[in-house]
């Protein structure tokens, strides 16, 4: 059943990066149409679980004044910003990639991250400082730690879902709820001219010019998850949207698309042991469930063992990578320890937990089940070198000596009752395979040729992200590519 209205350009999905395409399509003259297969009040995939914090290149202080325009001369007085130069983020990219990344896509993320970030400010999206997790307090001042996040969607990653559809439905852009795309349209010549869709009615063609494909990754596919990242992770929890299951890759695959990126990497993170094993199937998580203050704990396994670096680096440069750990210990599940002088510190997720205390490690350690964890505590307090001053705005090098693993930077004895326990597993937030593009967001087929008429963007364009990613960056790069993707998918 053909459908009598016909766009320009049909967006598939409708998250950050969707919503960022369909407003640079309608802003270049395309009649646009966006595809949510999710329930209205359930919309924008796990865009409304994030934090909101969009990372960028600046040049300091002066032009994250000119972007938060609501700040006082007292707010501005108490913020210390060091400058973010482009290639200082485009080597922490390929730093953490293992220079994996794809060059050309990576430079392309990096030098229209500032110009798409003013664009977003024009088309009415207002910013905040982002505080949590990106400053250390300096008697009176705040100040950034280098190349974390600055400005943040006013509130947060559901904040940024509304003001952008605010955006859109201002602009008339039309969008369907509990539709969704099962198959890419294309005509004999093979360009794509529109998606066979499923809806309350059953099933029907839209036609279109260009289609943009924003429909997220497959972390909420029990089978592909299995399939592509490995056994054991069929059983780790989603964190974010239910509905993020791999159909833009399939329809994409299905006509030739060239898979791209880490098709085993994802972004995982601890989160609250319990709520790793609560049934799959609805949406939950976001910042509510996260435990990733590595650098203020040691982690141990129920034998009592430390097994990863929790000081290799700021944790919004490891943290996408170290839930994976989680599922190589016994029973998935590892006990983050912290004491009475970090304590004030935990935020994000952790005042919305109930931890385990004790007066004494002895005391903790019989109520956690970890007979091993008083030797563990001694050798790792024996091992700080306490002559290092400690510094949470730099990589203090402030480590252990003697022990493996070591904890490299931020290191502190556990010696302050009361002390504090908080289990954790692992979860996932979203999958870095995805399809391979050019620096114009157009999707290439196997032989290494355009697929005329099909865009990509978001968390389904493949070869940016390998191993982990840098804060901030997944929201930039579907905002990045969104706007070329829109751009260019408006000028078929």
């Amino acid at each position: 059943m053909k459908n009598s209205k016909d766009f320009d350009v049909i967006v598939v999905g409708a998250g950050n990066a969707a919503l960022c395409s369909a407003i640079s399509a309608h802003n270049e003259g395309a009649k646009v149409l966006i595809l949510e297969k999710a329930p209205r009040e359930r919309r924008s995939g796990n865009c409304c679980f994030a934090g909101g914090g969009m990372a960028f290149w600046h040049k300091g202080l002066p032009e994250i004044v000119e972007l938060l325009p609501q700040l006082t001369k007292d707010e501005i007085d108490c913020m210390i910003v060091p400058e973010n130069t482009a290639d200082g983020w485009y080597n922490k990219i390929m730093e953490v990639t293992e220079e994996r990344a794809d060059p050309n896509l990576a430079e392309v993320l990096v030098s229209q991250s500032n110009p798409t970030v003013r664009w977003l400010r024009e088309q009415g999206l207002e910013f905040e400082p982002h505080i949590i997790g990106s400053t250390v307090r300096e008697g009176n001042k705040l100040r950034w730690k280098p190349q974390h996040t600055v400005i943040n969607a006013k509130g947060g990653g559901k904040g940024l879902s509304d003001s952008l559809f605010a955006i859109a439905d201002g602009k008339g852009i039309e969008t369907r709820y509990l539709t969704k795309a099962v198959q890419i349209l294309c005509n004999s010549g093979g360009r794509v001219h529109g998606v066979k869709v499923k809806d309350k009615e059953g099933f029907r063609d839209i036609t279109s010019k260009a289609v943009v494909l924003a429909c997220g990754g497959f972390e909420s596919n029990r089978e592909w998850r299995a399939r592509y990242l490995g056994p054991g992770w069929d059983l780790v929890r989603p964190r974010g949207t239910c509905f993020n299951t791999g159909d833009g890759l399939r329809m994409a695959l299905e006509i030739g698309a060239q898979p791209a990126g880490h098709w085993s990497g994802r972004h995982a993170t601890a989160i609250d042991y319990w709520q790793s094993r609560v049934p799959e199937g609805q949406d939950v998580g976001g910042i509510d469930d996260k435990r990733d203050m590595y650098h203020l704990c040691i982690q141990v396994n129920t034998n009592g063992q430390r097994f990863v670096d929790e000081g290799a680096d700021f944790k919004t440069f490891i943290y996408a990578k170290y839930g994976a750990y989680l599922l190589e210990q016994p029973l998935g599940m590892a006990w983050q320890i912290f004491d009475a002088k970090v304590a004030p510190l935990l935020t994000e997720g952790y005042p919305n937990g109930t931890p385990i205390t004790a007066d004494t490690i002895q005391e903790l350690a019989e109520k956690i089940s970890v007979p091993a964890l008083p030797r563990t505590i001694a050798e790792f307090n024996a091992s700080v070198k306490e002559n290092v001053p400690l510094n949470f705005a730099i990589r203090d090098g402030r480590g252990t000596v003697g022990i493996t693993p070591p904890k490299s930077n931020w290191a502190q004895k556990i010696d302050t009752p009361p002390f504090l326990a908080y289990g954790v597993g692992c979860g996932i937030s979203y999958t870095f395979g995805g399809l391979k593009i050019n620096t114009q967001a157009q999707v290439i087929d196997g032989e290494g040729e355009v697929i005329p008429g099909l865009y990509t963007t978001g968390e389904m364009l493949g070869g940016i992200w390998y191993k982990t990613y840098t804060g901030g960056g997944g929201i930039a790069l579907g905002a990045v590519f969104g706007r070329i993707a829109g751009a260019n998918a408006a000028g078929e």
